[in-house]
């Protein structure tokens, strides 16, 4: 059995051209109407039959609309909240294939669009309320660093950086024993045995002082050197200028230097170690130098004691020109003796 609706018609008239004819077979029955008696027919009906007032003919019902001078119906205006159409009591429209006639696509959507402009509503609220969390959090942040960092106590802004130190201050040394004497005569007869053929004293001063001692007698050849400043005051410091500043700069720089020694020097890198009871700021440094086939070690020991700098290497061969070698430990041990007694020799 075909399903849809039935074919088109015009609608003015009845497919039969009269009004609302009783026996019309296409038409339903209504109980009470086709049982009752008629005397003539149509053209004898009673106007004033009680009976009449029953039911409201079909031409008269909402499915009757005028007709637009193209022959299309003019139907009313859908109403957005209500039934998207009305049908007549015949079912003889909306007709099959009318166009205009189809379910408001716009009225099935309207309950997801409203649930959608819902969630974008509740997604602004969350987003607002997320914004005006992060701001309260950054103030309340801002407000505690300020607080911390410049405490108000009623008076003025905080108090402003030291001033730069142009004086020696507590503790500091203003001058260092001399080198030559720093070292005791035991411990050079220890590590440089035999007759010290030579004995330069190249820096001698209140706040500076360089000696050094060379053994040079076949087979046996070393060298021990020691040096100790007292750093004073300098714009040119970090810090605050101070003379333990000035000390902490060169301890940096001769670290620096002994690590990765600057180009065109000819110092190989320096392996860095620990010095054992000198001091946090300590280490000991060996490089390993070849000059005209021969191959030299050199332990460098570096110590800052406040406002003073103290370096002192100790070298000896390790091969070659027909030298007797010395042991690097015999080096190390060396220099670091001599570092004690000239650390010891600042009181």
């Amino acid at each position: 059995m075909a399903q849809g609706y039935p074919p088109r018609r015009p609608a003015g008239l009845p497919a039969d051209g009269r009004h609302g004819r009783p026996d019309d077979p296409g038409r339903r029955g209504r109980p009470g109407r086709d049982s009752r008696p008629r005397a003539g027919g149509w053209d004898q009906l009673d106007a004033f039959d009680d009976h009449l007032d029953e039911d409201t003919p079909p031409w008269a019902g909402p499915g009757i609309h005028p007709t637009a001078p193209a022959g299309r119906q003019r139907r009313p205006p859908r109403d957005p909240d209500g039934p998207v159409a009305v049908a007549s009591p015949d079912g003889d429209w909306p007709p099959d294939g009318d166009e205009d006639w189809a379910p408001d696509e716009r009225a099935e959507a309207r309950p997801g669009r409203r649930a959608a402009a819902r969630a974008r509503k509740s997604r602004r609220r969350l987003l607002v309320g997320c914004g005006a969390v992060a701001a309260v959090a950054v103030i309340a942040a801002a407000v505690l660093w300020v607080t911390r960092t410049w405490p108000f106590q009623g008076t003025a802004a905080p108090a402003a950086s030291s001033p730069v130190v142009t004086t020696f201050q507590r503790g500091e040394f203003r001058s260092v024993p001399n080198a030559c004497s720093a070292v005791s005569p035991a411990l050079l007869s220890q590590y440089l045995p035999g007759k010290v053929s030579r004995v330069s004293q190249a820096l001698g001063s209140a706040t500076q002082s360089q000696c050094t001692w060379t053994l040079d007698h076949r087979p046996d050849f070393r060298v021990l050197a020691v040096s100790s400043q007292a750093y004073a005051p300098s714009l040119l410091a970090s810090g605050d200028g101070s003379a333990t500043f000035s000390a902490i700069d060169a301890y940096g720089q001769t670290l620096q230097g002994l690590q990765n020694p600057p180009k065109g020097s000819k110092q190989p890198p320096a392996q860095l170690g620990t010095a054992v009871g000198l001091g946090r700021d300590a280490f000991t440094a060996l490089q390993v130098f070849h000059v005209a086939g021969v191959t030299t070690d050199e332990v460098t020991v570096v110590i800052r004691d406040r406002n003073v700098l103290i370096d002192v290497t100790m070298q000896g061969p390790e091969r070659g020109g027909h030298l007797q070698p010395v042991p690097v430990a015999t080096l190390r041990a060396a220099a670091l003796a001599a570092a004690h007694e000239v650390l010891a020799g600042l009181g």
